[in-house]
C-alpha cells in the first residue's frame, strides 16, 4: 500500500514538471543573463526532481522485496503426495520384553539366572529380556504373565511346567500359554533357550 502512494507521488511530480516547464520557459527575462539564470533554475529543478522521483522508485524497489519475502515467509510448505505408506515401507521393529519365573528346585534361582543370560546372548535387539528371575507365586502360568505383565512390562512369561514326570518349558502371555517345549532330558540351559527363541512366539 505505501508503494502504491510513492508511486503515485512520483507520478504526479512527473506531472507538474511536465506543466511547469512551459510556463518557466514563457517568465524568461530579456538578455542573455536572464535565459541562463532561468537555464540555471531549470538545471537545478531537473537535478532535484530526478532525484526525488529516483529515490521514490528506489524505495518502492525496496519496499517490493520486502514484500516478496515476507509473502514468501508466509507460504506454507507444499506438501507432496507421493502415494507410499511409508510407515509400511519402513515399520518400526517393536521391542518385545521378556520375563522368566523362577525355576522350581533347590538350586532354581541359579538355573534360572543360568538360562536368562543365555537367552541374552542368543536373542535378538528386538527381544529384551528382564535380568532379574521373577518369584510370582505359584498361581497358574497366565496368572504369574499377568502379573509379570502389569508389575513389569513384560509382554511373556517364560515357566517352567511343574510336572514332576516331565521336564518342560513354556511360554505365556497374560491371556494363554502360547507354546510348551519338547520333553527335555536334562537342564541344558543353551539347548532351552535356543528351543524357546526357535518356537516362534517372538
Amino acid at each position: 500500500m505505501i508503494s502504491k502512494y510513492r508511486t503515485t507521488t512520483a507520478l504526479v511530480l512527473i506531472s507538474v514538471f511536465l506543466l511547469s516547464c512551459p510556463l518557466m520557459a514563457g517568465e524568461g527575462g530579456s538578455g542573455e543573463t536572464g535565459e541562463d539564470g532561468d537555464s540555471n533554475a531549470m538545471t537545478y529543478i531537473t537535478i532535484g526532481l530526478i532525484v526525488v522521483v529516483g529515490g521514490l522508485f528506489f524505495l518502492d524497489v525496496l519496499a517490493g522485496s520486502d514484500e516478496e519475502a515476507v509473502i514468501a515467509d508466509t507460504m506454507p510448505d507444499q506438501i507432496i503426495e507421493t502415494g507410499i505408506n511409508w510407515d509400511d515401507a519402513f515399520p518400526e521393529e517393536e521391542l518385545i520384553t521378556v520375563a522368566v519365573s523362577v525355576f522350581p528346585g533347590d538350586n532354581g534361582s541359579e538355573t534360572t539366572m543360568q538360562f536368562i543370560r543365555m537367552l541374552n546372548d542368543l536373542a535378538g535387539d528386538n527381544v529384551a529380556v528382564y535380568n532379574d528371575p521373577l518369584d510370582l507365586g505359584t498361581d497358574s502360568a497366565v496368572s504369574r504373565a499377568l502379573m509379570a505383565h502389569e508389575y513389569f512390562g513384560a509382554n511373556y512369561l517364560i515357566f517352567q511346567v511343574e510336572d514332576s514326570e516331565t521336564l518342560r518349558y513354556g511360554i505365556a502371555s497374560p491371556d494363554s500359554i502360547l507354546w510348551t517345549s519338547t520333553y527335555q532330558s536334562d537342564n541344558d540351559m543353551l539347548v532351552i533357550a535356543e528351543e524357546v527363541l526357535q518356537s516362534g512366539v517372538f
